[in-house]
């Protein structure tokens, strides 16, 4: 039986929220740990059953360490996204006035790792992880990505 650190357990969660395929999970788990030890499909499943049995409040402490730590590694970009100026645009049907940018997509799909579907307000939550962003923003990105999954 291995033994998992909080930063495999964040892996773990991360990875989970990948169409729970759990080759690409264990991949996932492998190419991002530091550990050494190889994780097979077998036992992502078996460490998965287990983070299932945990106390919601240990889920959402785990939840809370990963997107903290995500804050942290991308919150000078985030930063330097705040001085720049918009260049002067033109309305298209069909065209986003205000495209997502990368950074904010990341903290986007993090927030909604950080924020289940039955959290209280959830959404009002999400918007205030990512700045510049509404709630009706994030709401209709979401939308948007799930068409595009479809």
């Amino acid at each position: 039986m291995f033994l998992y650190s909080d930063v495999v357990n964040e892996l773990m969660i991360t990875g989970m929220c990948f169409l729970f395929r759990w080759e690409v999970i264990a991949n996932f788990i492998n190419s991002h740990s530091t550990s050494g030890i190889k994780r097979t499909a077998k036992d992502v499943i078996h460490k998965a059953k287990n983070l299932q049995k945990l106390d919601p409040q240990q889920k959402d402490e785990i939840n809370k360490k990963a997107f903290e730590k995500f804050n942290k590694e991308h919150s000078t970009a985030a930063a330097t996204a705040d001085k720049v100026i918009p260049s002067e645009r033109f309305e298209v049907p069909g065209y986003e006035i205000n495209p997502w940018t990368a950074e904010e997509q990341k903290l986007l799909e993090q927030a909604l790792k950080t924020y289940p579907v039955n959290t209280p307000e959830r959404w009002e939550k999400i918007a205030a992880t990512i700045p510049g962003r509404t709630k009706k923003d994030c709401m209709k990105r979401y939308k948007e990505l799930v068409e595009m999954v479809k």
